[in-house]
């Protein structure tokens, strides 16, 4: 998916650039240079070299609504506007866009004591469009967006998916997505009827990475929390969307990249102990000290025998095998308890454990917090052999 972000970057200055290929034809005499149609003039700061327009970095960016410096040890400048964060390096073959990179060889270079930035390529990076007016020798810069429009636009398709989480709309959900979507909507539905919690979240930060009309890069941050109902561990998550437009002009998700997630009250969680059978719950603790005791033994058969059969249970075998030869496990149970259950034959445990490693002579000791299913077959509880990780502190 990042490579996604990066070639959908890279795919707007190939477009972009396409459309003003001609300007590079001959070498201009003179020029003139024209922004969202107003004439400007750079004076001694426009250079023209090997048929290629050049302006004085900073004079440049100012022109553009932008402030820039130079880290003169690195020769790299920095530029920002509050939608756009640029650095570019003098030599360098890369300049990063909101963490987005595109290709900069030959573009930033030094002359006269002055630094000077390829005209095309900074404003492609800023989001303007450059059209060339041969008869008039004028580069045309005009603004792509995102403007207020736009931003109000995107924002205004998460604050509605926030009231599809509120309702609990299933299907409302697959309304948000683009027709060529590469997301699985129907998992997705899935995962989402299947939190038993009544949850609201809510953006912090939302920033455009990249723009082009009808395609754009969102970087949000969320916090999810539980309002009531089952189990659920509240969550701050960074996520890239890629959104494209419909005919009708609305926003739609191509696709998302989880960047990263946060749990945010880990020891709360604990509270949230589900109503257990006294048995069943003697059941369900003794089924994982089984575990963690053929862990500790290096038992690889005793191990899969506490999990529920799956096709790839004898391949874990193997790898447990391998594992446990080359290093030594001491693994405590701190605290487990049971976040829900279902009299059908379903649980969840939510477990903190220390793990003591000792590979190659080095020791290690984890703190980690889980969670795992387990399921009753034929009377006997068995656990799911994937396990969701949601935090692991080194001590």
């Amino acid at each position: 998916m990042k490579r996604l972000a990066i070639l959908l970057f890279s795919a707007m200055l190939t477009f972009a650039l396409a459309g003003a290929a001609s300007a590079a034809a001959s070498k201009p005499q003179a020029m003139a240079i024209q922004v969202d149609g107003k004439a400007v003039d750079f004076g001694a700061d426009l250079l023209i070299t090997k048929n290629k327009a050049y302006v004085e970095y900073a004079k440049l960016f100012k022109q553009l609504g932008y402030e820039s410096y130079m880290e003169e040890a690195t020769k790299t400048i920095y530029a920002e506007n509050g939608d756009f964060e640029i650095q570019a390096t003098v030599g360098g073959d890369l300049a990063f866009v909101n963490g987005l990179t595109a290709a900069s060889t030959g573009e930033l270079i030094s002359r006269d004591g002055k630094t000077w930035i390829g005209l095309r390529f900074a404003s492609l990076l800023m989001n303007y469009g450059v059209e060339w007016e041969a008869d008039t020798k004028t580069a045309v810069l005009v603004f792509q967006g995102p403007t207020q429009a736009d931003k109000d636009a995107i924002k205004a398709m998460f604050d509605k998916l926030r009231l599809v989480e509120a309702s609990g709309d299933v299907e409302g959900l697959a309304s948000f997505m683009a027709k060529d979507t590469v997301l699985d909507v129907k998992a997705l539905q899935e995962n989402f009827k299947s939190i038993k919690a009544k949850t609201q979240s809510t953006m912090e930060e939302m920033t455009i990475q990249a723009f082009n009309g009808g395609k754009a890069a969102v970087v949000a941050l969320e916090e999810t929390k539980k309002v009531s109902g089952g189990f659920f561990a509240d969550v701050k998550t960074q996520a890239r969307y890629m959104l494209s437009k419909d005919e009708a002009g609305q926003w739609k998700i191509y696709n998302i990249e989880v960047l990263d997630i946060e749990y945010t009250d880990i020891p709360g969680l604990f509270k949230q102990q589900a109503t257990v059978p006294e048995a069943e719950k003697t059941a369900i603790g003794n089924l994982f000290a089984e575990q963690v005791k053929a862990a500790n033994e290096k038992n690889a058969e005793a191990y899969v025998a506490t999990l529920e059969d799956y096709p790839e249970k004898e391949e874990l075998k193997a790898s447990l095998v391998e594992m446990f030869g080359r290093l030594s496990l001491n693994v405590t149970t701190e605290q487990l308890v049971i976040v829900d259950y279902d009299s059908s034959g379903k649980a969840t445990l939510l477990v903190s454990m220390l793990t003591e490693t000792e590979i190659a002579g080095q020791k290690y000791k984890n703190r980690t917090v889980v969670v795992n299913d387990a399921v009753k077959t034929n009377g006997k509880w068995l656990l799911k052999a994937e396990t969701g990780v949601l935090s692991n502190e080194n001590l």
